[in-house]
């Protein structure tokens, strides 16, 4: 089964790039690589919440505003895709997770995950980005696998990745909140507990990876199918050297 880990932590105290802290925690990140090995399916590092951009449904058209879907302290950072038999075998994994000791991470289990960044797309050339799109929004039947209002929501989506076609790098969809797991470390003792790390970012549906340019990704995010209230949160990966 694949898992969704998405890192938190507070971008007031982050490192600087360029720094040793900085350098630290990159040797900390190849460290968990080292440890994962294949159980790592996929994993990207965010640009700052700055960067970031929601779009929301309007009635004359996309409701576009600068900033993350929800402020918290501890935003998202980035996230994994893990692969493993049980949570018991994730939560071992994610223990090593440099974000585990700095903020905090959130597991949930994935219903699907596409992956089209092989070279099946074809190459990310500039001024091409990658970027993070992430699905926000009330809780509703249609989060539930088991639900019929699941099928309704799924045809929605496989259309979307018909229409935008090698746009979309990949795509993972995730079970409800109440199948989370977070994870944190405080003072030497790791707490495991029941539950998304932040209600407010709570992504109820999933994931895009898209591929696009500055002036396209706006267009091509509010396409992507949101229940009432919902909205897409855009974030550019952090492209990191090496």
């Amino acid at each position: 089964m694949n898992y969704l880990v998405l890192l938190h932590g507070d971008e007031a105290t982050a490192n600087e790039p360029g720094t040793p802290e900085f350098d630290a925690e990159i040797a900390g990140y190849a460290a968990f690589g080292e440890v994962a090995g294949d159980a790592i399916v996929a994993g990207e590092a965010l640009e700052p919440t700055a960067t970031a951009r929601t779009v929301r449904p309007g009635t004359d058209g996309p409701l576009v505003t600068a900033g993350p879907f929800a402020e918290i302290t501890e935003a998202l950072g980035g996230y994994y895709v893990l692969e493993a038999d049980t949570l018991d075998d994730v939560l071992e994994l994610v223990r090593h997770i440099p974000a585990v000791r700095e903020g905090g991470v959130e597991v949930r289990p994935m219903v699907e995950w596409v992956d089209r960044s092989d070279g099946a797309a074809g190459p990310v050339t500039p001024p091409e980005r990658r970027w993070l799109c992430t699905i926000h929004g009330t809780a509703t039947d249609a989060d539930d696998p088991a639900h019929p209002a699941w099928a309704d929501g799924a045809a929605e989506h496989e259309a979307f990745g018909a229409d935008a076609g090698e746009a979309v790098l990949a795509a993972g969809a995730v079970r409800p909140a109440d199948t989370a797991t977070t994870v944190k470390e405080r003072a030497g003792d790791l707490l495991v507990t029941d539950g998304p790390f932040a209600e407010a970012t709570e992504i109820v549906g999933g994931f895009y990876l898209l591929r696009a340019t500055d002036d396209e990704i706006v267009a091509l995010a509010a396409r992507i199918p949101v229940g009432p209230g919902g909205g897409i949160e855009i974030r550019p990966i952090m492209e990191l050297d090496g």
